[in-house]
């Protein structure tokens, strides 16, 4: 594992960085697609990401898992993509996962929406964990509040988007 690892070490040998990109690539570009909705501005901003981060290798200190540093990264890398003034697009209702079959994609794009409506905090939360299925304390280490109050937050927002659904079963 990368983190069992000092990862200057790691990275002296560029087919060391190759898989580290491969084993983090995924979960970072899901990440960037879920804040943006944009398959080519997620891909932009996962490469840049991978970038910032082999050039801030001589300041790099271990704190934690590299993955949650990845995600950090590409927090603040997103942040300054939507200070830019991007227009997002629609298209991530084509791109959601239809684990349960065709039955439930309405159902999840109806999720989708209501997750979009939520506050900047909440909406991270929420992706942190249901979609890139993190833990509450590698939650709170991204989002740099304690795992009491992560927890507390991720309950509240579940109870909120679990009224809101069922407020629109009704209304149909």
């Amino acid at each position: 594992m990368f983190e069992d690892k000092k990862i200057r070490d790691l990275l002296s040998d560029e087919e060391k960085v190759e898989d580290l990109i491969r084993k983090y690539y995924s979960d970072i570009y899901k990440y960037c697609f879920f804040h943006l909705g944009n398959k080519e501005a997620a891909q932009d901003i996962t490469q840049e990401v991978f970038l910032k981060f082999l050039k801030s290798l001589d300041t790099y200190r271990e704190y934690g898992k590299l993955k949650n540093y990845l995600y950090v990264v590409a927090k603040h890398t997103i942040k300054d993509f939507f200070r830019k003034r991007y227009e997002i697009t629609e298209e991530i209702e084509a791109e959601i996962s239809c684990d349960g079959g065709l039955d439930n994609v309405p159902l999840q794009i109806d999720i989708w929406r209501e997750i979009q409506k939520l506050d900047s905090l909440d909406k991270e939360l929420i992706i942190l964990r249901y979609y890139q299925e993190l833990k509450v304390k590698d939650i709170a280490q991204i989002v740099n509040l304690p795992t009491s109050t992560v927890g507390y937050k991720i309950k509240r927002i579940e109870k909120l988007l679990k009224l809101r659904l069922e407020e629109m079963k009704y209304e149909r």
